[in-house]
């Protein structure tokens, strides 16, 4: 538990850092277990505020198989469609990161009745990474 906090600590970091970077205003919504972990609010183009983004982060340690993703998650992801992110931060020695790997419509479908969350093949889902957008 204590390492798990760790990464997911350095993960968090990550994902915050490169959303500053592209000048975004960011709210961690973490431990309200709304469904993501971080609320990204974009800076205005010509005076409008584009729509915020909802971003679930992951943090994994480097060389990981799968990654676990809860039902609410994924409910989340499938009913707000674009406006949500899978942000995926592997880490490594010394605490090295490698991301964050966003993914937009990560799952194909809401998972069913009685499932608590899934397993995803981590490798599988990092193909479908993008970068920053």
């Amino acid at each position: 538990p204590i390492a798990r906090a760790r990464i997911e600590r350095i993960a968090m970091d990550a994902v915050r850092r490169t959303e500053e970077a592209r000048g975004c205003r960011v709210v961690d919504v973490s431990a309200l277990k709304c469904g993501w972990d971080i609320t990204s609010y974009p800076p205005s183009v010509e005076g409008r505020q584009p729509e915020a983004r909802h971003i679930e982060v992951k943090g994994r340690v480097k060389g990981a198989a799968t990654i676990t993703i809860t039902r609410n998650e994924m409910l989340y992801a499938c009913n707000q469609a674009d406006k949500f992110i899978l942000a995926i931060v592997l880490v490594g020695e010394n605490d090295s990161v490698d991301g964050p790997h966003y993914i937009r419509n990560p799952f194909d479908a809401e998972p069913g009745w009685g499932v608590a969350s899934v397993n995803y093949d981590l490798d599988e889902l990092l193909k479908r990474a993008r970068g920053v957008e």
